[in-house]
């Protein structure tokens, strides 16, 4: 095993002061991704969101300051050596264009250990800060080591973080330690920007019940501590275990996705529109928590997203006559007060769709709609809220986007995913209804 000497001297330096290529990035948001508990997917969150930035067409980077464990290289399948030049060192990136720096890049073997203390794991993270050669990016991620050691200390107090994206699960022990470290956090002054919480239940397909596997969710709870939104609260999902293992996290796709990125991307806004796709790669529905087996529809620009009123003119269209009336009388479009699960999802186009469900025990005996999309997603809501009135949640659980489409008797060719979007958005709704029964 190297000394610690030797591994400093290992690593390559670039031929230039401490910090010098800072003064050629540009980096609108950082913000960090933390625990204060190892083990409850910290760094599959800080993957997962980085992938659904760049697939919307925003400039992403990844700083992985775990510099004693890291993970983002194996969950991006990338491997080192870096380049490094006279100004900086040259992040590697991902299929979909995350740029992402990490110890692992950085060392003459993977499997060597880095032994340091505190100081210079500090040390080290101040200098993939300052001397890597970021570039142009609206947000930075920054993976932080569980805990609130030295490490975390450093980059809040060294780096412009300008919020915190807290992973926790459904755990009590976990829920204590990730309190603690809200509390750091607001002790420094630095915003939570939202709560996710991971491996928040099992779905079983077969059943069309939830299993909360580690108890009852707490993301609540701290949520009102640290003042800030649930962004996700993600399943556990042995597919989601094989994507991460052979470095394909930026194929990974979950319902809850659309939801997680509006909520992150309006509360750290970047005020510029994101570029137009340049380097997507599939994206493959993974084995869903929903029980549905769909491949996600790849996004577009919002500006693509535009319709003429020709578009909308639904009569020029081949809907059918129970969706067209359906269209007109938007039948259950509202929302209810203090409903016992709410649903908000954002869809591949760019439409955003709210369903509210009142239940009598596990029968929902209510359920209303919202939606700023077209024709056919007022369709698909209308009909879809009317399909699980006096329906129990499990039943209401198992209809699929296929059955919702067969019950309007059929939307313009290309609006298929106006009904995934709403089904989606109901297994949300669903999910937090269960919850509420639970508590």
């Amino acid at each position: 095993m190297n000394t610690m000497a030797n591994q400093k001297q290992n690593m390559p330096q670039p031929n230039s002061e401490e910090g010098s290529a800072a003064k050629y990035n540009h980096i609108k948001n950082v913000v960090a991704v933390m625990s204060g508990k190892g083990g409850v997917g910290k760094s599959f969150v800080t993957g997962l969101l980085a992938s659904a930035l760049a697939r919307e067409g925003y400039q992403v980077g990844i700083l992985d300051a775990d510099i004693t464990g890291p993970s983002i290289p194996m969950l991006f399948g990338l491997h080192g050596p870096v380049e490094v030049g006279s100004a900086g060192i040259q992040p590697l990136e991902s299929r979909l264009g995350v740029k992402i720096i990490s110890m692992n890049f950085l060392l003459s073997s993977e499997d060597q250990p880095v032994v340091w203390r505190g100081p210079l794991i500090s040390k080290a993270i101040k200098q993939l800060w300052g001397d890597v050669m970021w570039g142009d990016l609206d947000y930075l991620l920054v993976d932080l080591p569980p805990g609130t050691s030295d490490a975390t200390l450093t980059i809040m107090q060294s780096l412009p973080v300008k919020g915190i994206v807290m992973v926790t699960m459904p755990q009590s022990l976990a829920t204590l330690i990730v309190r603690k470290a809200v509390n750091m956090a607001k002790s420094i002054g630095v915003p939570i920007t939202g709560i996710v919480e991971n491996m928040a239940y099992f779905f079983l397909p077969e059943t069309g019940k939830r299993y909360y596997i580690f108890g009852p969710s707490h993301a609540e709870e701290v949520a009102v501590t640290a003042d800030a939104p649930i962004l996700a609260q993600l399943p556990i999902d042995a597919s989601i275990t094989t994507y991460c293992d052979t470095g394909k996290i930026e194929e990974v796709n979950l319902d809850e996705i659309p939801g997680f990125l509006d909520v992150f991307t309006k509360a750290v806004p970047v005020n510029t529109k994101p570029k137009s796709h340049n380097k997507l790669i599939p994206s493959t529905k993974v084995n869903s928590n929903m029980g549905l087996d769909i491949e996600q529809p790849p996004r577009i620009n919002s500006q693509s997203n535009a319709t003429t009123d020709e578009e909308n003119n639904f009569n020029l269209k081949p809907f059918s006559a129970k969706a067209r009336e359906l269209i007109e009388s938007k039948e259950n479009m509202g929302s209810l007060e203090n409903p016992n699960g709410r649903g908000i999802v954002r869809g591949g186009c760019g439409d955003t769709m709210q369903i509210d469900l009142m239940l009598l025990g596990e029968v929902i005996k209510n359920a209303q709609f919202m939606t700023d999309g077209c024709g056919a997603t007022i369709a698909c809501g209308s009909m879809l809220t009317k399909l699980v009135i006096s329906r129990t949640l499990s039943e209401a659980q198992r209809i699929t986007p296929e059955v919702l489409l067969e019950a309007l008797g059929g939307i313009p060719e290309g609006h298929e995913h106006c009904a995934e979007l709403a089904v989606k958005t109901l297994h949300q709704a669903i999910l937090n209804a269960e919850r509420s029964l639970i508590n």
